[in-house]
């Protein structure tokens, strides 16, 4: 089966080219054997050389609407794969990632899933006694509520079988919320599966790093109980927009 890796992009020179080279390692299998994979690379409009770097490097590079539905929509048409997988341009595929989809797909009651996730945070960012144990618990809690719930963050690298993908018409028309609202649709489709996959991602702190880690966390906790509840993504934007976490 082939595999079709998505990365959607906006100004990511600093990190699309480690996350392209981490992806291709993920698709390495211990026996030496390397499946059939296709790196999608899906932009919005960048200006600071991402392009350049993609076009070396990835498999398919094309520039569409902005915005993170529009972009991870486009980039699924543009996929020949069997298998499509949504990956942030800041998120790093674990080692062993195409081989844990390949076998748990290999199972035809599961459609889909996500990875469980870890966060990387800059070497040079120092942490106080306080701040590694906030982070080892939230970072627990939210591996823990995403393994219950299978409602994953877009930064946990969602997968689905393209059939399915095409059958629930991909993402809804949502600037905000899109991946739960996705990742939701798929935990309920029929009896089929939606699955938990325990090696991690890694992904960037960077908004932590800027914001604050404990003003982040609240924000992002608030804003998804207000969509939950059913505030419009009007509404929901303003917000963000307000709390300075979106430009």
């Amino acid at each position: 089966m082939l595999v079709s890796i998505i990365i959607i992009t906006l100004n990511e020179a600093e990190n699309i080219e480690l996350t392209i080279k981490k992806a291709r390692l993920a698709a390495s299998f211990p026996s030496g054997k390397v499946p059939p994979i296709e790196i999608i690379v899906s932009d919005g409009g960048s200006t600071d050389g991402t392009l350049e770097i993609a076009q070396k490097i990835a498999d398919k590079v094309f520039i569409g609407p902005r915005g993170r539905y529009l972009q991870l929509n486009a980039g699924a048409k543009q996929a020949k794969g069997d298998i499509l997988l949504f990956l942030h341009a800041d998120t790093i595929l674990p080692e062993d990632a195409i081989l844990q989809i390949l076998y748990r797909l290999g199972d035809p009651n599961v459609i889909g899933g996500g990875f469980k996730k870890d966060w990387n945070w800059n070497p040079i960012v120092k942490r106080s006694s306080f701040l590694k144990f906030a982070n080892f618990w939230w970072q627990g809690l939210g591996n823990w509520l995403v393994r219950l719930l299978r409602t994953f963050p877009g930064d946990n690298a969602i997968f689905v079988r393209k059939s399915i993908y095409e059958e629930i018409k991909g993402f809804r028309p949502l600037t905000i919320c899109e991946d739960f609202d996705f990742s939701r649709r798929l935990k309920k489709y029929g009896k089929k599966r939606f699955i938990y996959i325990d090696s991690a991602v890694l992904t960037s702190t960077r908004r932590y790093e800027k914001f604050g880690f404990i003003y982040i966390n609240l924000v992002w906790f608030w804003i998804y109980w207000l969509w939950r509840l059913g505030m419009s993504q009007e509404r929901l934007k303003v917000k963000l927009k307000n709390y300075y976490i979106i430009p």
